[in-house]
């Protein structure tokens, strides 16, 4: 049986993920202002960091309750372990097969977008909350 507590956080983390969500579809179109390969990167990163984070959400908050507990430990495990190797992998491929992150500045678009994504994942349960 899950507690309302458990809801609460399961969805308090989903709504986290809707925020990035929100925000990695907001700055890469704001981008194209300014220039498209440097919009191109920023997407790329935004959902990189996005994609693992809902897998670790998806992940973590699976199980709830005392009786549980175990589990929840296991799926916080798998979870974080999760994201970090879609991490590793999802950045490997962009640079392997996008081209435009092997020019100028535009990986170092990607990696701030991708930061930007994880400051985002800091400061949403505290603006959500309220």
């Amino acid at each position: 049986m899950t507690k309302p507590g458990a809801l609460n956080q399961r969805s308090l983390a989903y709504s986290v993920v809707g925020t990035q969500i929100f925000v990695a579809t907001l700055l890469p179109t704001l981008f194209l202002i300014v220039d498209k390969d440097i919009a191109v990167s920023v997407f790329i990163g935004c959902w990189i960091a996005t994609l693992s984070n809902a897998y670790f959400g998806i992940q973590a908050f699976r199980y709830s309750g005392a009786r549980s507990a175990q589990k929840i430990v296991q799926s916080f495990y798998r979870g974080e372990a999760g994201k970090f190797i879609i991490n590793i992998v999802l950045i490997a491929i962009a640079f392997e097969y996008v081209e435009l992150l092997q020019v100028g500045n535009n990986s170092l678009y990607m990696f701030v977008a991708f930061t930007l994504i994880h400051i985002v994942t800091w400061f949403a349960p505290i603006v959500l909350k309220k």
